[in-house]
């Protein structure tokens, strides 16, 4: 299964030169996965998150997507 993840914040800081990128995907089943993924000059971590629909498919997104 593929998904198709929509990015609702980027965010680069020129001081630290850290990177975090927030994105959104439905999920067939009902719910959302969230995952955030930090960028750092000599690390790298992702955080998945499940959110729970009400058992059918999402119509309307949780966030805006960064235009």
């Amino acid at each position: 299964m593929k998904l198709q993840y929509d990015v609702i914040e980027d965010v680069y800081d020129d001081t630290t030169h850290i990177r975090t990128m927030t994105e959104i995907a439905p999920v067939p089943t009902g719910g959302w996965l969230l995952r955030t993924t930090l960028y750092t000059p000599h690390h790298l971590a992702t955080d998945v998150q499940f959110l729970p629909g009400k058992g059918k498919k999402q119509k309307k997104p949780l966030f805006t997507p960064i235009t």
